[in-house]
């Protein structure tokens, strides 16, 4: 019990999860720069087309759309789930479900969303995994997400450049996206493929001398080790868990990507603009390969810049498209900051109770539903 406790201390205050003064930093320069972006949004694109935009506004699809935007990361709660069973484990459903949503959140308030994965990896050791299979789940169904993306990319170009007036600068971007996600698929299958037992003793053999005689120096490396190769263990489990069980996490993806695509062009439809609604699925392709790329916390002043640009060649007056700028920020950054700031807040006020989760194991054969897993006291 009181291994598990410190255990817990040490999630907050070593770094497991991601510190509070520096989301708090990100959290300010995010809110401040999104609000003075779209004060400036609103100043110089705010004229009669907005008016009639706001008269013929219907706000059930609003209501429809925030819904959609929220409620995709529903999907990734029930991946994950499937993905920790598939790996022997077992997290409460309700500790997933805060570990989705308080991810979304460290996303949006750390660069480039950097965030979001780190959180999630963080979050599921607070609530029992160990690092490497922490890490393995959160690595495998990125990975997922990145080869569907990169399965759609040649699509997304080929529409894009058709219905939308794509600069070089985008098209850049896109591209940039593209090599980064290969690359990330390529790093994920040499972990896979590639022992890695020794790097443990590669690093003992060209660290310095005064380290290499140090007992702690010699423990982290066997701590090391030994989470690497759990690591390595949980991917190789994962990419072998059956062909029903990677239909389902590649649908349960698809849907994930499919309901956030939607939210957008619904509000378009919420405008009065029901004609642009495939046309504003197109541009929110773009908008969501783009915004990883954003180096801002939340992609906060560059983003909605971006997402104004996407969609000025999609609606027919500008200033319809810089009320959608203002809706699609509601949507995906402040009720993200509400709904994933609360979960976030539970997160810590768990590991703040000094009690890391123990997780129930199971055999990869079993194909029954474990048994509670229950918290130490």
């Amino acid at each position: 019990m009181k291994d598990d406790q410190e255990a817990g201390k040490r999630v907050s205050r070593d770094g497991g999860s991601p510190k509070g003064s520096k989301l708090r930093r990100g959290f300010f320069l995010a809110v401040s720069l999104s609000v003075a972006t779209l004060i400036v949004i609103s100043l110089a694109t705010l004229d009669r087309a907005t008016l009639s935009a706001l008269s013929n506004l219907s706000p059930g699809f609003l209501v429809l759309a925030a819904s959609l935007s929220l409620g995709r990361w529903l999907w990734s709660v029930v991946r994950m789930r499937l993905l920790i069973r598939s790996v022997g484990e077992k997290v409460r459903l309700a500790d997933i479900t805060k570990t989705v949503y308080a991810g979304y959140f460290s996303g949006l308030v750390t660069p480039w969303r950097a965030g979001g994965v780190t959180g999630e990896m963080a979050f599921l050791y607070a609530y029992g995994l160990g690092p490497g299979e922490s890490v393995a789940v959160v690595s495998f169904g990125a990975c997922i997400s990145t080869a569907l993306l990169m399965l759609f990319f040649p699509f997304v170009i080929l529409v894009a450049r058709k219905y939308i007036d794509l600069s070089m600068s985008i098209q850049g971007f896109l591209f940039s996206a593209l090599a980064v996600g290969l690359l990330y698929l390529a790093l994920v299958l040499w972990a896979i493929l590639r022992p890695h037992s020794a790097v443990g003793d590669t690093l003992l053999k060209h660290s310095p001398a005064f380290l290499r005689k140090r007992a702690w120096y010699q423990r982290f490396l066997e701590r090391l080790i030994a989470e690497i190769q759990a690591f390595v263990i949980c991917l190789r489990r994962l990419a072998r868990i059956g062909r029903a069980r990677l239909l389902a996490v590649g649908l349960l993806t698809c849907l994930y990507w499919f309901t956030g695509f939607l939210a957008v062009p619904v509000a378009v439809v919420g405008l009065g603009y029901g004609s642009y609604f495939w046309r504003a699925v197109v541009a929110q392709l773009v908008v969501h390969i783009l915004m990883p790329f954003v180096p801002t916390p939340g992609g906060s002043g560059i983003g909605e810049v971006g997402f104004l640009y996407v969609y000025k060649s999609v609606l027919p007056d500008l200033g319809a498209a810089g009320l959608l700028t203002l809706i699609w920020r509601f949507m995906d950054f402040y009720l993200g900051l509400l709904v994933g700031g609360a979960a976030f807040m539970l997160i810590m006020r768990d590991i703040g109770r000094g009690s890391r989760v123990t997780t129930s194991r199971m055999s990869t054969e079993d194909t029954e539903l474990p048994t509670r897993a229950s918290r130490k006291e």
